[in-house]
């Protein structure tokens, strides 16, 4: 008798091969004391199983910062190279960057991020509130770490604490990610609440950005769980119609990973039911 396999008999599509240059998948990794906000925590043994059903289909994840501030090095290092073993491969958050910047030390944190295993760190928009020159001599730091970089675009109010409700102009985007993927940023993240201030549009500039950078370049966030529960599903139907269903999308929760591949199919597709 002939075998069959289950792709073959249901006719599942095959995911295309990593690395991949589109229909990228990021995760996020929150950590234990995130109890509050998430009931996903993902644990050494659990995560080894995780990654045996899920790695073909993810490719990046955020472990977020309080998780690397609150948990011991050891573990920390356990977890970098389990998911570097599925080939996932880990990136330090930009929130990594804000807070050594508060407190003085971002050459010493970039240099520990490399130390303890990860390959890529985010920065952010600072609105030259951090002058280039310092900026620069991030960059340069990291690339001589062979820590790749990923520019992430936050409006103003994320970088300041203010109360400025303005979406960013599509020239201070480029402005600011130039510099970054100019000096070998794989990728650059357009926050969510960016989308949000344009009234979940996003046609005032991500289509010009998308032109100028290419889609390949740029990757979708979503909104976490925790600023709503089916939020994040919103964003993704939104992003699939407007930009097309092959694009790059991070901030997804681990239980959310294997729904990407159905929205990308059908961003119509009801994933939550309807109460009666």
């Amino acid at each position: 008798m002939k075998n069959n396999s289950l792709k073959e008999v249901f006719k599942l599509a095959s995911q295309n091969t990593k690395p991949r240059r589109l229909n990228q998948t990021w995760i996020k990794d929150i950590g234990y004391d995130q109890a509050p906000y998430y009931s996903e925590k993902m644990g050494l043994y659990e995560l080894e199983d995780f990654l045996t059903v899920t790695s073909e289909r993810i490719d990046h994840v955020k472990i977020t910062t309080t998780q690397i501030l609150n948990c011991p090095e050891i573990w920390l290092k356990k977890k970098i190279a389990t998911y570097k073993k599925y080939e996932v491969q880990p990136y330090l958050d930009h929130t990594y960057f804000m807070k050594a910047y508060e407190i003085g030390e971002v050459d010493k944190a970039i240099i520990l991020g490399k130390e303890l295993g990860f390959e890529y760190i985010e920065f952010m928009s600072t609105y030259k509130d951090i002058p280039e020159e310092d900026l620069f001599r991030w960059r340069e730091l990291s690339k001589k770490l062979e820590l790749n970089m990923f520019y992430e675009h936050h409006p103003k109010r994320n970088w300041f604490k203010s109360s400025d409700e303005e979406t960013s102009a599509f020239e201070d985007i480029i402005s600011m990610a130039n510099p970054f993927i100019e000096d070998g940023a794989k990728m650059l993240v357009l926050d969510h609440e960016e989308f949000e201030l344009q009234n979940n549009e996003g046609k005032i500039n991500y289509i010009e950005i998308i032109d100028y950078f290419g889609k390949d370049k740029i990757c979708f966030e979503i909104t976490s769980p925790k600023e709503g529960n089916e939020r994040w599903l919103h964003d993704l139907k939104k992003y699939f119609k407007m930009f097309g269903s092959d694009i790059n999308v991070c901030n997804v929760m681990p239980s959310q990973a294997l729904l990407i591949e159905d929205l990308r199919k059908n961003p119509e597709l009801d994933l939550i039911p309807k109460r009666f």
